[in-house]
């Protein structure tokens, strides 16, 4: 081969290398979406905690790495939704936290903190905070489609479900005879 030949020859393997290298934000991209398909595609619906918990990883990872990814938007909020159902509450609440400070005008921030809330309430029995997260979110987001949600969870923290179950029968019952007037 002649030197200018050598050279090409060289520079394209050079460029070959280089274009099927992927970058470190590409890899961890990758093991979101194999972790993701691994997590979510368990057919038999029940949470192994163990993936939940690599899943949390790999997404704060995601997170601390490219904070100004649009995608670490989406994967804070997922942050929080598996720690929910990995039952990781406070783990899950600060990630919402976290969400709803970095992102307020972000199209999830009214559900990051009704989540807060929620956590507060049914995983923590934290009625105080799960009552001042519900009043937050009733006067941050007043006309969203949560916010009869965090009325209703108010007016019922504390309560039984007997208690919620003996209330609604005595509704039921007393819309029923308004009916039948």
């Amino acid at each position: 081969m002649n030197t200018l030949t050598q050279k090409l020859f060289t520079a394209c393997c050079l460029l070959f290398t280089l274009a099927s290298c992927t970058s470190e934000q590409q890899k961890l991209e990758q093991a979101i979406n194999a972790k993701e398909k691994e997590l979510y595609g368990d057919s038999t619906m029940t949470v192994d905690f163990s993936k939940a918990k690599d899943m949390i990883a790999l997404y704060a990872d995601f997170v601390k790495k490219y904070p100004e990814d649009k995608k670490a938007e989406d994967y804070l909020f997922k942050a929080g939704e598996v720690s929910m159902g990995a039952m990781q509450s406070n783990v899950a609440i600060k990630y919402f936290e976290q969400y709803y400070e970095k992102f307020p005008k972000a199209e999830k921030a009214p559900y990051s903190l009704f989540m807060q809330g929620f956590i507060y309430e049914t995983q923590l029995q934290n009625n105080e905070k799960a009552k001042w997260c519900y009043e937050k979110f009733i006067r941050d987001f007043p006309t969203h489609k949560l916010a009869e949600d965090a009325k209703y969870s108010i007016a019922n923290l504390g309560k039984s479900e007997e208690e919620l179950i003996r209330e609604f029968e005595a509704k039921l019952k007393g819309d029923s005879a308004t009916a039948t007037k």
